[in-house]
């Protein structure tokens, strides 16, 4: 490359940087978005046509950031600086959630804050994982509030109910939030999952601890247990004990979009 190259190169980065610095990220194509973020990490080369390259193999930024560093290293022009830079972005995405619900027990977590936490931990996970998020009785976060229940299962229906019962009990928790995945992408609780769901309500009770929510992600979209109206099934005493749990569809109390299935549209 001659020194021709480098000051051309120079300068679109710079006016790449300019455009975005002036009018967001809105301002700029999925590609450009990845070019930018490239130019951080890898010096004095062309990496537009790297981003397209990566685009290519994971289809949009997403499936970037998801990518571990075996796939990522394996794209022309990526190496082990660049793959470890675009790891530690989706880490700090992560992070970012963690502490927007957690900071210092201040805020109560609204369904919408519990739903970007639980997917930014567990919607790129290849093997089902179970979270738990417990609160107090104003319904802040405990400190160390966020656990990893279980990982590697086969379904959700496997959580060791006793562990989520004593950690919430090590912790002083009042009440407790649970989510899993579905590595299929698909969202929707199986039967398993919403007997699970019965099971560990009932597990909560005679201890007075609240299991206040149950949140299904799957790759692009989540679904609230308590949003779906499922809870309302749940706690409903009029009905006989073989009929709570059984699910009933309603849209959310506070207005947001949901699916007619329960699906959360995010």
């Amino acid at each position: 490359m001659n020194d021709s190259d480098s000051y051309s190169h120079d300068g679109h980065r710079q006016r790449l940087r300019e455009r975005f610095l002036r009018s967001g990220i809105s301002a700029l194509s999925d590609y450009e978005v990845i070019e930018l973020m490239l130019t951080l990490c890898i010096p004095r080369i062309d990496v537009k046509p790297i981003a397209k390259d990566l685009i290519k193999a994971f289809g949009n930024l997403r499936g970037i950031l998801d990518a571990d560093r075996e796939k990522l290293v394996k794209v022309k022009g990526i190496g082990d600086s660049a793959a470890a830079y675009i790891s530690l972005i989706k880490s700090l995405i992560i992070l970012y959630h963690m502490e927007e619900l957690e900071i210092e027990q201040v805020e109560i977590p609204t369904i919408d804050k519990l739903i970007k936490f639980f997917k930014s931990k567990i919607s790129s996970e290849p093997l089902e994982v179970v979270e738990m998020v417990c609160l107090d009785s104003n319904l802040k976060i405990v400190p160390n509030g966020s656990v990893r229940i279980c990982e590697g299962s086969v379904n959700c229906a496997r959580a060791d109910i006793r562990k989520i019962i004593e950690t919430a009990i090590r912790l002083g928790a009042s009440s407790i939030a649970i989510a899993h995945n579905h590595p299929s992408g698909d969202p929707h609780p199986s039967t398993d999952d919403i007997t699970f769901t019965k099971r560990l309500s009932d597990a909560c009770r005679p201890i007075n601890l609240s299991l206040i929510e149950h949140i299904v992600v799957g790759r692009n979209s989540c679904y609230s247990f308590r949003r779906a109206g499922e809870f309302d099934v749940l706690y409903d005493e009029s009905l006989p004990p073989s009929r709570r749990g059984c699910g009933r569809k309603k849209s959310a109390a506070d207005g947001r979009k949901v699916a007619e299935d329960g699906t959360d549209i995010i």
